[in-house]
């Protein structure tokens, strides 16, 4: 066991990191929340991907899967990017 302890300071610093990490959290599962939710066309985001979820798991083809994925996590990259050299949100 370690001899040091952290002082009353540094735990009250902790809580907050961590429950503005927790309130960070909330407001990213309210903002994905809206947009898997949304009206996208004629149908909604999370309709598409249950059909799209279905499809895959019926025919054990992972493709359609895998692009959602990539999709999300490019949308999410270039979101990043975007902020990081001065773009707009």
């Amino acid at each position: 066991m370690s001899d040091e302890y952290l002082t009353h300071e540094e735990m009250l610093e902790i809580a907050a990191q961590r429950e503005a990490m927790d309130a960070q959290k909330l407001e990213i599962d309210k903002q994905f929340d809206e947009w898997f939710y949304e009206l996208e066309g004629f149908v909604f985001r999370s309709e598409r991907f249950w059909d799209d979820f279905d499809y895959a798991k019926e025919s054990k083809n992972n493709k359609s899967m895998v692009k959602w994925l990539r999709t999300a996590f490019e949308m999410g990259y270039y979101a990043s990017e975007s902020k990081l050299y001065g773009g707009t949100d």
